[in-house]
């Protein structure tokens, strides 16, 4: 239902595209209403950084705040409408088959800095470089107040797909760990299409099997076995 559009789009569609990201660069690319924004991961483990501002007006863009509070989550939902720092929906989405992503850190200055080129190559000129939604980035907060990040449990081939509710230009940077050494490959791809059928089928949706284990010992009203704690939690790559 989320990919479905209730004002259907004004003016022809533009053509559909496929853009790759390199790991630790950044691209661009100009989004209609009524399209459909899908991000994609081409290796596993990684994380991409989504900015946006609108085209009638660079002053306004995609801000993770706004949709907090919009939302009254920190957490991004089938269904949850990304809010402009006008408090205008701009995305809306439709489908993801991680549904781990995180809507309280900033970016990198390295992604910054990606970023704030690539824009700047578009032509495209913008006030300021707001900060990221950052998809397949999780995080657990912490009843002591802090905030623990977790290494992403990212597939290849994971999606992270939203209807586009205003004209936009989309920046993504796919984050380069220090240690990374494939900077000319890409790790990320960034999806324009025009139908819903045009996408290639998602994934299964992800299960955290430790979590499962641990959300079902505690309805049962038993402990979890120690060892939960120290075995890495299984990821499952169904290709």
């Amino acid at each position: 239902m989320p990919l479905l559009m209730v004002d259907p789009a004004r003016d022809p569609l533009p053509p559909e595209a496929d853009v790759p990201v390199p790991r630790g660069g950044a691209v661009t690319v100009e989004v209609r209403q009524g399209q459909l924004l899908s991000i994609e991961t081409v290796v596993p483990g990684q994380v991409a950084e989504l900015f946006a501002w609108t085209i009638a007006d660079a002053g306004e863009w995609l801000s993770p705040h706004h949709t907090r509070v919009f939302g009254g989550t920190f957490e991004l939902r089938m269904g949850t409408r990304l809010v402009t720092n006008r408090r205008r929906p701009i995305l809306v989405v439709g489908r993801d088959s991680l549904r781990h992503h995180d809507l309280l850190l900033p970016a990198s200055e390295a992604s910054v800095a990606a970023v704030a080129a690539a824009v700047a190559q578009a032509g495209f000129v913008v006030p300021r470089i707001p900060d990221p939604i950052n998809l397949f980035l999780e995080t657990q907060l912490h009843p002591d107040g802090r905030i623990e990040v977790r290494p992403s449990p990212a597939r290849a081939g994971d999606r992270w797909t939203t209807r586009v509710l205003l004209d936009a230009v989309v920046a993504v940077a796919a984050p380069s760990p220090s240690l990374a050494n494939d900077a000319d490959h890409s790790v990320v791809t960034v999806r324009v299409r025009n139908e819903v059928t045009a996408l290639p089928v998602d994934l299964p949706v992800w299960i955290d099997e430790g979590a499962a284990r641990t959300a079902a010992s505690a309805t049962a009203g038993i402990s979890p076995p120690i060892e939960s704690a120290i075995v890495p939690r299984k990821r499952h790559d169904r290709r």
